[in-house]
């Protein structure tokens, strides 16, 4: 794929607390054997860190994270988390975004340089993989632009654990839910996403490990419902 490659700056979220150590641990190793030379680790947003006022957030985002839903904030802040990428300069990009639970094939760039969008598509964001089997392209034939390359079917969520971002595209992308990654599915026809469907893919998940959505959520349902001594 054209203009990324192993110093393509990539970002990896992370809670960086206590229960974050493994996760971390294992995506540095996976960063180094794949052969990244321009990651950093990064903090997390919380709602608690966040000026949701002044970043004009909608209302499902400024208020409820702080009452009826403060055991959720792990949700909130894999949004925060994610928002701050998406409407970087042409000059900051490509970059590579990973949530730190991620798994990353050793021949990562060996296999993405293989695959290639077609110079008549312009696109804004490209998921590494996918979980869903509604992506593939036995489902969605015809959204087939290229091989190993989806466009993705609306309405259907890949996660956002792993993907390119190529164009900035916050001023198209005002969330107006708590689940970047179902927003993103519901912005298809805003967002040019794609997907990349290859055998063996080139991350995925580790469900043996707390992803860092469930890790702060489970910390904040703890701080926030405390039994009485």
């Amino acid at each position: 794929m054209k203009n990324i490659d192993e110093d393509t700056p990539t970002f990896v979220i992370s809670t960086l607390d206590e229960q974050s150590h493994d996760r971390v641990n294992q995506i540095e190793q996976h960063l180094r054997r794949a052969g990244f030379r321009n990651s950093q680790i990064i903090q997390a947003k919380t709602p608690e860190t966040e000026d949701f006022e002044h970043r004009g957030l909608p209302d499902v985002l400024q208020g409820r994270w702080r009452t009826d839903l403060r055991h959720m904030w792990g949700t909130a802040a894999c949004t925060l988390s994610h928002l701050q990428f998406y409407d970087r300069t042409e000059g900051q990009l490509p970059i590579i975004v990973l949530e730190d639970d991620v798994t990353i094939h050793p021949n990562f760039f060996r296999l993405l340089n293989d695959i290639e969008f077609p110079k008549e598509i312009e696109w804004d964001l490209c998921h590494l993989s996918y979980t869903n089997p509604l992506f593939s392209s036995q489902a969605n034939l015809n959204r087939l632009v290229a091989p190993h390359l989806l466009l993705c079917p609306p309405n259907q969520i890949t996660g956002a654990y792993s993907y390119i971002v190529n164009r900035p595209f916050l001023a198209r992308f005002l969330p107006s839910v708590e689940e970047v990654d179902w927003q993103l599915a519901h912005q298809s026809d805003e967002i040019a996403s794609f997907v990349i469907e290859h055998d063996p893919p080139l991350t995925a998940p580790d469900y043996r490990l707390e992803s860092v959505r469930m890790a702060i959520d489970h910390v904040s349902w703890n701080q926030n419902n405390r039994t009485p001594d």
